[in-house]
């Protein structure tokens, strides 16, 4: 069985936290550029929910994962495995094997001779530090009389190991053939893309708005007697009115919009429109 680059021991979330920056540093040290964070736990724990992509070399070893029936999720360098139940060890064991990536194990499950076995077969164990340093103390007396090198280990700060994992902070790792300034660059055009699209939508529905003061506009005009179409036009801003039409029928008042674009024929895909009815003539 391949070795386990670190297990993880501690409570829930401080032993998360640590065991993600485990398994991002290992990542980076990595020529693979991606890790296997394996968390055995009693009941289904809170996935690592980041808001950018998985890296290649993470997305490549989650689909071998899932092709051999292992369930998997994968975000920057990190593809996680949850596994629970009586045979998660021997599930383990059997990820462990076969991983051609480094192996970060976080366990949340009651120590016993299976799992000190398990344990004691990694590289380093890593103790999350708790608010009870002296049960720290003492389970790192108990690993070290097992023969690892235990360690107790602070929860690092939100940032650390997210900004890692994302390849932002690859300058210790950065590979000769350039794979961490490739993978840095496959993230910075899907942040734009959404942040494009945001806007966008934030501009359509500010044109929608638009759109319906202005049907309101001419129709009120018309109600008073005055030019309804003009009165559409002098009610939007200036930057509106290339993209403008307002047509009436009857008393009804209709204003379409295009909101600005920075894609050609976008503009008119995502046109919006305003209606306003003067009602019945007085």
């Amino acid at each position: 069985m391949a070795a386990v680059e670190a297990f993880v021991l501690g409570n829930a979330d401080d032993a998360l936290a640590v065991a993600a920056s485990a398994a991002a540093e290992a990542a980076t040290m990595s020529d693979q550029r991606a890790a296997l964070l394996i968390t055995l736990t009693a009941t289904p724990r809170r996935q690592l929910h980041w808001p950018l992509p998985a890296f290649p070399a993470a997305a490549r070893y989650r689909d071998e994962l899932a092709d051999d029936g292992v369930v998997a999720t994968a975000r920057g360098r990190l593809v996680r495995v949850e596994l629970s139940g009586g045979d998660a060890l021997r599930r383990t064991e059997q990820l462990i094997a076969a991983a051609r990536v480094p192996v970060v194990v976080l366990s949340l499950l009651a120590r016993d001779d299976e799992l000190d076995r398990l344990i004691c077969s990694s590289a380093r164990v890593l103790i999350a530090a708790s608010a009870d340093r002296q049960i720290d103390e003492l389970s790192r007396s108990e690993l070290l009389g097992l023969g690892t090198s235990a360690e107790i280990v602070e929860r690092p700060p939100p940032s650390a190991g997210w900004s890692v994992a994302t390849g932002i902070a690859w300058s210790r790792a950065a590979s000769n053939d350039g794979q961490a300034t490739v993978e840095l660059l496959t993230v910075v055009p899907v942040l734009l893309a959404v942040t494009l699209a945001a806007a966008q939508l934030l501009a359509a529905g500010l044109c929608r708005e638009l759109a319906g003061q202005a049907a309101g506009a001419g129709a009120e005009a018309l109600l008073q007697g005055r030019e309804p179409l003009a009165a559409a036009r002098e009610s939007l801003p200036g930057w509106s009115l290339s993209e403008l039409r307002v047509t009436r029928r009857g008393r009804a008042i209709r204003v379409r919009i295009s909101p600005p674009s920075l894609i050609p024929g976008l503009a008119r895909v995502l046109s919006v429109e305003g209606r306003a009815d003067a009602g019945p003539p007085v």
